[in-house]
């Protein structure tokens, strides 16, 4: 198998990935988006009805090679020197790579097993609509509200008064003088609100609080489900959102149950995607409540809290089997993360010093001093 892997330098998950592949036989490519241009150059050439493509860069070179799978791991867009252009000249420069860049996804390897496919990326990771589809297939979703109008979110404040949480549309964190903040989900009633002329400004995602036993972080790889338990509820910091204890929370097997399982298929199919991480609260009456999915989420995390479940293995075997129902059993796994970890992350380091860092799209800086607000 060749399997091409678009994604950033240190990502961990991406040189595990590809070591236990190698390991295996297969060919993997990792194609680092952000050296383009100063570090990569590309070309699209058609001539007598023929395409033809070329890549070439740091550590890569690809002409017109056609791959049997590709792992749409985390694509990164061009990556311009700012500092060394006019800044109108950067505005079109940055526009235009981006649009080339993005050419080459709706060129290359057509008939490939994408994981997950071009098409679905937007429209699967799109909070509203993993909602929309979630109830459709049958799971049970918190009452939310997504909106930017000041209004609706006192309303749904009002309605919900002390049970109400807030949520981001896309991860968030803002460098400052004594740390970094994160954005996580929080509790929020409405004298925590700005003014409606800044409420307005920013749309958020408003959700009734849902008592937890526990959660459930359950990954599809194809058609199988592995289940972790998150027991967030030990801990006060991971009560609300155990991203912020993540390292803390203990995390042991599950199973989920066959309806839940079956409506998480449903998900998937409407949504067009063979992989995703999905999030659940289990109350504790039992229920299972659907809060989101991430359709190219981190899952090598899990495996590393806990050895017994494993996630390496079955992801290798849908991008080498290039099928969503891919033939595996936890019993016949042999590829373990703590086995590529120590190579891998001794490879990312060689490697940094050679490709185009990508930008942390999530991170703004919090000026401190009003006059450097204005």
């Amino acid at each position: 198998m060749r399997i091409l892997v678009p994604t950033y330098p240190q990502d961990i998950h991406a040189r595990t990935v590809a070591l236990a592949l190698e390991s295996r036989g297969h060919e993997v490519c990792l194609w680092y988006g952000s050296d383009y241009p100063t570090s990569q150059s590309a070309s699209i050439g058609i001539e007598d009805g023929i395409l033809s493509w070329q890549v070439e860069g740091a550590g890569l070179s690809l002409d017109s090679d056609l791959f049997d799978v590709v792992w749409y791991r985390r694509p990164v867009g061009p990556v311009l020197p700012k500092a060394a252009m006019h800044p109108g000249d950067y505005v079109i420069a940055q526009r235009e790579c981006s649009l080339f860049h993005r050419s080459f996804w709706h060129l290359l390897a057509p008939g490939a097993f994408w994981v997950n496919p071009l098409q679905s990326q937007e429209r699967a990771r799109a909070k509203p609509v993993q909602l929309v589809e979630a109830v459709r297939a049958g799971l049970s979703v918190p009452p939310t509200l997504c909106s930017n109008d000041p209004g609706q979110i006192r309303a749904f404040l009002q309605k919900y008064p002390g049970e109400t949480v807030f949520k981001g549309f896309a991860p968030a964190q803002w460098t400052r003088e004594d740390g970094i903040s994160f954005l996580y989900t929080t509790a929020v009633e409405e004298g925590d609100l700005p003014d409606d002329d800044i409420l307005r400004l920013s749309p958020g995602i408003f959700q009734r609080k849902i008592e937890k036993d526990h959660e459930l972080r359950v990954t599809f790889v194809g058609r199988h489900a592995v289940t972790a338990k998150l027991l967030s509820q030990d801990s006060d910091a991971s009560r609300l959102d155990w991203r912020a204890a993540l390292g803390g929370v203990p995390v042991v097997p599950a199973e989920l149950p066959d309806a839940v399982y079956r409506a998480c298929l449903k998900v998937m199919d409407r949504l067009d995607i063979v992989f995703a991480c999905f999030d659940f609260i289990v109350t504790p009456e039992g229920e299972h409540v659907f809060l989101e999915l991430n359709e190219m989420g981190q899952f090598l995390w899990v495996e590393l809290e806990n050895p017994e479940i494993k996630v390496l293995d079955p992801f290798c075997e849908l991008l080498a089997q290039a099928r969503p129902d891919f033939d595996w059993s936890p019993g016949r796994a042999r590829l373990a993360f703590a086995d590529w970890q120590e190579r891998a992350l001794e490879l990312n380091g060689n490697e940094t010093p050679l490709h185009v860092p990508k930008p942390n799209y999530h991170e703004v800086q919090d000026a401190l001093d009003p006059a450097a607000r204005q």
